[in-house]
Parts: structure tokens; sequence; C-alpha cells
């Protein structure tokens, strides 16, 4: 009998064979050299600084310090360097930030991580193939798109991506197979609203908005607004690239984050306070800045996140995977709206009911946002 996780597997290849030899075309690049280069790096005692800079300067590693920077980090590329001369030759780093990237837990765990480089390269089908597969059931069937992603090992963040058709996987932090391709499809999924997402055209976000007659709406129209959107975009990456796929059977690592996940879905009504909250405070009299609430819901331990999955889910589940797919082109606000007029929403567990103040909101918004001032 087939595990869960093999069935899975199977079900995802044969999708693969099903889908459309024109129309629908993703071509996923997985690029392993930043990760293969650190680590060859960490493991040589005679590393330059010319050669660390060489390896600072790869595509990859320059994600690394893109992210560390996005978490008001003063990185660069030459602390980059430095951090791989410290752990090369096992001396202390003199810039601080250094320590970031954390390349002396890369050199202890060194021949582990290049094992499961040497696996993922090995097996485009279980690994590449799988993930896209996976993705390419929540994308337009019409959808043309190259991405890349690069490996990395290092640094302060397991995957990431930057609206931008590219990802990065931290396989420092996913360190085991069947982990490392789920959280690739999260991040893959995101390189996919990356290369699709239109430009807003709603009136607050056009340029000026926010300093003219009416910046104060504007303000809180985008942001709002923008609130939507990552709650979209960080529940349906994580819908697609599903913890709940993983069985636990190659190791704890996979086990953890399945149960890490579940005990997060079993605890929703801490995810709609928290959102609800949210609006109140971005929309209050003195307004809560955005950067914090977002630090509330969407960074560790990702409360948001496991609303926004459920209301994915729900859509996926009951009107289709190409529903959700639509919502790439679409503000985030659409796919809250959508899944709040589905016909089993607040009937039980799996479609919760959204805070009154979050609906208003969303109403508001669909409108056109011109509530309490008046626009023209």
């Amino acid at each position: 009998m087939l595990s869960t996780m093999r069935l899975r597997d199977t079900l995802c290849a044969a999708i693969g064979l099903l889908l459309p030899a024109s129309g629908w075309a993703m071509h996923v690049t997985v690029d392993s050299t930043s990760a293969r280069a650190v680590l060859a790096a960490v493991q040589n005692p005679s590393l330059t600084a010319e050669e660390a800079t060489r390896v600072a300067e790869m595509k990859g590693n320059q994600g690394l310090v893109q992210k560390a920077v996005s978490y008001q980090m003063p990185a660069t590329t030459e602390v980059l360097a430095e951090a791989l001369l410290a752990a090369a030759h096992g001396t202390p780093a003199a810039n601080p930030t250094a320590k970031s990237f954390r390349f002396e837990e890369v050199k202890a765990r060194a021949k582990d991580l290049t094992a499961l480089v040497d696996r993922i390269d090995g097996d485009a089908r279980g690994f590449k193939d799988w993930v896209t597969a996976r993705v390419a059931l929540f994308s337009p069937a019409d959808a043309q798109v190259e991405i890349t992603g690069y490996l990395i090992v290092g640094g302060p963040s397991g995957g990431f991506a930057f609206g931008e058709p590219t990802f990065f996987l931290n396989l420092a932090y996913f360190s085991e197979f069947e982990a490392a391709r789920v959280v690739m499809a999260h991040e893959l999924y995101h390189a996919v609203q990356g290369a699709l997402a239109e430009h807003p055209s709603a009136w607050w976000a056009r340029p000026g908005a926010l300093k003219g007659k009416h910046g104060t709406l504007a303000r809180r129209c985008a942001e709002t607004a923008q609130l939507f959107t990552d709650l979209y975009q960080e529940g349906s990456a994580s819908y697609v690239g599903d913890p709940t796929l993983l069985s636990g059977e190659e190791g704890p690592l996979a086990k953890k984050t399945r149960e890490d996940m579940v005990a997060g879905l079993s605890q929703l009504g801490n995810s709609r306070t928290l959102l609800e909250l949210s609006v109140t405070g971005l929309e209050a009299p003195t307004p809560v800045p955005y950067e914090k609430v977002y630090a509330l819901g969407f960074y560790m331990p990702e409360i948001l996140y496991k609303l926004g999955y459920t209301m994915a889910r729900a859509i996926a589940v009951d009107a289709g995977s190409a529903a959700l797919a639509a919502f790439l082109s679409q503000p985030g606000f659409k796919f809250a709206a959508h899944y709040a007029a589905l016909p089993k929403y607040g009937k039980d567990d799996n479609h919760p009911k959204l805070g009154p103040n979050v609906i208003a909101a969303l109403e508001r918004l669909k409108a056109g946002c011109r509530g309490g001032e008046t626009q023209r």
C-alpha cells in the first residue's frame, strides 16, 4: 500500500503529464551553484578574500544580502565575504552583521547539506517536476512564465522572494528533501505571483495620491488593501506549498513542519481576531504603522498565514483550483471578498467567518474606498 506522500507524488506526476503541450508554459530552473560555492568556501581553510568576494557576488548569495537588508541589517557583499572568510578560517568576524549569515552552522553541517544538494540535483523528477506540477494546479492554463530558483545555504530566512520571477530556498533551514520541496512550492508560487501580478490601478495607488487632497484616505485605503494582498499572497502560497502534504517519513523537520501547521489551523480564532485588530488599527484615527501590523501577523509564528491558507483552501476546494489561480492578477481584497461569498462561508470550521470590521473594509474597497471623505 502506498504511503500518503507517495500517492500524492504519483498523482502530481500524472498531473504533470496531463498539462497541455501548448498555451501553458512554466519553465523553472533550479540553480544550486550558489549553495555549492558557499559549502566549498566554508570548508576551505585557504580561502582568499578575492575568492570569498566572488562567491558573495553570485546571484543566489546576493539574495542573502538583499534579505538581510530587508530585515534592516547593514548587509553588503563585503560583509558576506567577510562572513565566509571567518567561517573558513575559524576566526570571529569583525562586523556583527556577518554573524547573521550563519556560515559557522553551515560549515558544521556541510557534509549533510552537500548530500542534500546532490540529491536535489540528481532527482529532477522527484523535486523540481513535483513542485512545478503542484504549482501548475493553481496557475492559469495559458500562463507563460520563466522562473529561476536559487538554492542557498545560510542567512536569516528559510525561503523568500521579492515580487520577481525569482525565489531563494535556504537548505540550511529546510535540510530534508521532502520538506525542501514543499517549501519550494511555496516560494515558487510567490515567484508566479510576482510574474503575473498586474500593477494596481486604484486611485489610492496612483502617483501622488498619498500627498494629494485626500492623502489620509489614500494611505488608509492603500494600507488596508495591502494587508489583504499580503493575506492572499501568503495564504495561497501556504496552500500551494502545503505543509499538511508532508508525511514526516523522511525526518523530524517534515514532521514538525506539518504538526506546526495543523496546530495553527486548530486555533483559527487567533488569526481571525488578529486580522480584525489589524484592520481596526490601520483605519484608526491615529493609525498603527503598517510595519508593526505586518510584524504581528505574518512573521513567526505566522498567525495570519493560517487564516489565508484556510481561505485559499476553501476557494480551491469549493470553486476549483482555477478559481484560486484567477486571483494572481487581481487585488488581494477580491480574494477575501470571494471567500466571504462562498456558499459555505461561516457554516463550518473550514469556512470561518471574518470579523465585522474586516467585512466592512472589504465592502469599502469593493466600492472604491470612498467612505468618510469624497474622492473626485
